[in-house]
């Protein structure tokens, strides 16, 4: 009995071979993961005397739109572009929160952050965020924030309020770890505006 199989096993196997040279080459992912980052403390600045006030920061409240970790490019007044090969390493609320948070403790000004709402302080720091993305048109990082300082205590009674915007300029349009970085700048800008602003509340 005669059994032609192998002299065909050769031919199979460039087949096969051919077949796996045509496969694409393997891609890199191209995804990048970014952080906000608090700057450096500011050895030269000194507190008031008399002013070294404890705060507790509660959540911070982003938009829906920025809740994704997919960083957030503004084209248009009323258009946003998600760039799926730039992305956040932890949420936008998270990333604000902990970056201020640093901001704040580094300031003369602050004699403490609360970690909790059990913890004796002076004030409450509420921070509601409006916008936190690249401007494609204008080369900026534009950040926007509403702050709202409260007496401590359940049901304490509203101080003060705030708007606070900065666009930070010559952003290439390009480098999404360059936005990172001047976003990072404008949060710890906002740092010093919740300062200015505890600076006009009386404290209780």
């Amino acid at each position: 009995m005669n059994f032609p199989f192998p002299r065909f096993l050769p031919l199979a196997a460039l087949l096969l071979g051919l077949a796996a040279c045509s496969l694409p080459p393997a891609q890199s992912d191209p995804t990048r993961y970014y952080v906000l980052t608090p700057a450096a403390a500011r050895a030269s600045d000194s507190a008031p005397v008399g002013t070294h006030w404890r705060v507790a920061l509660r959540p911070v409240e982003v938009p829906n739109f920025l809740r994704g970790k997919t960083m957030a490019v503004r084209v248009a007044s009323n258009e946003v572009v998600y760039v799926d090969e730039a992305r956040w390493a932890e949420t936008l609320e998270a990333g604000i929160g902990r970056v201020l948070r640093e901001s704040l403790e580094k300031r003369p000004e602050v004699a403490f952050v609360a970690t909790g709402g059990g913890e004796d302080h002076d004030f409450d720091i509420a921070v509601r965020v409006l916008r936190c993305e690249g401007d494609r048109e204008k080369g900026v990082a534009r950040f926007t924030a509403a702050v709202e300082i409260y007496s401590a205590g359940p049901g304490g009674a509203r101080r003060g309020r705030d708007i606070f915007t900065t666009e930070v300029p010559d952003w290439n349009r390009q480098d999404y770890g360059q936005l990172a970085a001047k976003l990072s700048e404008a949060v710890d800008a906002f740092g010093d505006r919740i300062i200015a602003l505890l600076a006009s509340v009386q404290k209780p």
